[in-house]
C-alpha cells in the first residue's frame, strides 16, 4: 500500500499540526531532529508560510469595511509606535534643536520628486520628433530633487495628467 488512504481526508489545519509536531521533536533548532530536512525543508519556514496562508484567507473572507478598519487600525498602531521612537530619539539626544535637525535630515534624504516612467517616455517620444522643451524641462526639476518644483512643474497642460512627477 501506498500510505494514503484516500478515505481519510485531512482536515484544515491537519498539515500545520503535523508540522508543530515535527517542529517539537527538533527542539525547535536547526539542530534538532527534522524528517524533512533531507529534502531542504526547514520546519520553521513551512511554518512561517502555513501562518501566511492562514492570514491570507482570514484577510479575504473580511469585508471590504472590516479591512479598512484593520488598516486603519494598524497604520494608527505603527504611527504610534513611530511617534513614541521619534520622542525617545528627541529625549536621548544632546542637540538642541533635534527634531530640526531630524526633519532636515529626512528632506536632504527623500526626495521630493520622483520619475514617473510614463511621462519620462512622453518626453523621449517628443524628443523623438524633434521637441525637446519637455525633456528640458524635467531635467531641471530632477537635477534638484530635494526642492520642491515649482507649481507650473506640475501642471496637466504639457504632460496630459496631473504632473509630471510625483511629489512628496
Amino acid at each position: 500500500s501506498s500510505g494514503i488512504n484516500a478515505e481519510w481526508p485531512l482536515r484544515p489545519g491537519d498539515c500545520a499540526a503535523l508540522l508543530k509536531v515535527v517542529h517539537q521533536f527538533s527542539g525547535g533548532n536547526a539542530g534538532g531532529f527534522n524528517p524533512l530536512a533531507m529534502y531542504g525543508i526547514e520546519v520553521d519556514s513551512v511554518l512561517r508560510d502555513h501562518q501566511i496562508h492562514q492570514d491570507l484567507d482570514q484577510y479575504n473572507k473580511m469585508t471590504a469595511e472590516d479591512r479598512n478598519k484593520q488598516c486603519r487600525d494598524k497604520w494608527l498602531e505603527w504611527l504610534a509606535l513611530y511617534k513614541d521612537r521619534v520622542d525617545e530619539d528627541c529625549q536621548k539626544s544632546n542637540l538642541p534643536n533635534y527634531k530640526e535637525a531630524r526633519i532636515d535630515m529626512q528632506k536632504k534624504s527623500n526626495p521630493v520628486v520622483v520619475p514617473r516612467n510614463h511621462i519620462l517616455q512622453r518626453a523621449i517620444d517628443r524628443s523623438e520628433l524633434g521637441d525637446n522643451s519637455l525633456a528640458r524641462r524635467l531635467l531641471e526639476v530632477f537635477e534638484r530633487p530635494y526642492e520642491t518644483p515649482p507649481e507650473q512643474w506640475l501642471a496637466e497642460r504639457d504632460v496630459g495628467d496631473k504632473g509630471a512627477c510625483t511629489v512628496t
